[in-house]
């Protein structure tokens, strides 16, 4: 009598099992037809670069890319940040407002649909930023949508010395949630981080070699209208940056074999300062280094057509052909130097 009392009560444990089991399933099964489906998701910092002193920007940038069979718009994003405080420092877009904000933008929901929940923290270095849409259709689609903007300044005091610096610091992307309309997750798939760097104040800009896609090279010296200061060449891109430390005005002058110079006097600078001189092209074809484009410089090239001589290959490619010919002839009559 005893196993025979046992066995039904396991038997009536097992029903009442398999009761608590089956109201279960319908809850399941509809929490999974409106879960979440499978977009393709991103949130990215966009890199900046900066003179110490000064200030520059980066954005948070959200994409996503649904299955038009199984979609699952976005409603609401939430990212959460990392900095080195030591080297940034996020400047405040909204003095109105307590605490340390950040700009937003409407790049994915209109700036007036938003309800925004963020926190800046400067000596922590961390921010929190989400945002929702208040009414409106979720987002299906979007490639680097804006939804925030980030100012930038130093997190130190700026050395005045001529040798070149850089400090920067990665902006990461150290947690990131999205959100449909029903308050389900939508999966994360990528991050991508920022590099943020602010190198030392100077006089700088860009120097680009007509018919090259190399334009390093180039020297640019920064003189004194009597004393001399300095000089260094471009790099690949043709950037330089000069960085004097007297207090004076300076004659910028830069030169390549075989181009004219470009010549700026009459340029400020305090040290410390920044100074961005824009971008000058360097006209090519001055192979006689006389300082004009003339017959001579034209019949040097045609004389040494299909060879490889140094002087005559305008464009650098190690051979003289009629690319170097053209961007002379092109040229013919000017003189320099050319204004910067």
């Amino acid at each position: 009598m005893n196993r025979i009392k046992v066995i039904m009560r396991i038997c009536r444990l097992l029903l009442i099992l398999l009761a608590v089991i089956s109201l279960g399933f319908p809850t399941l099964m509809t929490a999974s037809a409106a879960g979440p489906g499978d977009p393709d998701t991103t949130v990215k910092i966009t890199d900046e670069w900066f003179w110490c002193g000064e200030t520059g920007t980066s954005q948070i940038l959200v994409s996503i890319v649904n299955d038009p069979g199984e979609p699952q718009p976005m409603h609401g994003v939430e990212v959460h940040l990392s900095f080195d405080a030591t080297k940034l420092q996020v400047v405040d877009a909204d003095d109105s407002l307590a605490g340390v904000q950040i700009a937003a933008e409407g790049g994915l929901f209109p700036l007036g649909e938003q309800v925004i929940v963020q926190e800046v923290d400067n000596e922590d270095g961390t921010i929190l930023f989400a945002v929702s849409r208040t009414s409106g259709a979720s987002v299906q689609d979007a490639t680097d949508a804006a939804i925030a903007t980030i100012t930038w300044k130093s997190g130190f005091d700026c050395p005045i010395t001529t040798e070149p610096w850089e400090v920067c610091s990665d902006v990461s992307v150290v947690d990131a949630l999205m959100s449909d309309a029903d308050g389900y997750p939508i999966t994360m798939d990528e991050t991508i981080h920022g590099e943020v760097c602010d190198p030392a104040g100077g006089i700088a800009g860009t120097i680009e070699l007509q018919g090259r896609y190399d334009h390093g090279g180039t020297m640019v010296s920064a003189l004194f209208e009597d004393p001399g200061c300095c000089q260094l060449f471009t790099d690949a891109e043709g950037h330089f940056n000069i960085i004097p430390t007297e207090f004076g005005t300076y004659r910028v002058t830069a030169w390549k074999q075989g181009y004219l110079r470009a010549r700026r006097t009459g340029v400020p600078y305090d040290p410390g300062q920044s100074i961005d001189m824009g971008t000058v092209t360097l006209l090519g074809g001055d192979a006689v280094p006389d300082g004009v484009i003339d017959i001579c410089d034209v019949t040097y090239i045609a004389s040494r057509f299909g060879g490889t001589d140094v002087l005559a290959d305008i464009t650098g490619d190690e051979q003289v052909n009629i690319l170097d010919l053209t961007v002379t002839a092109a040229n013919f009559g000017q003189s320099g130097p050319i204004p910067w």
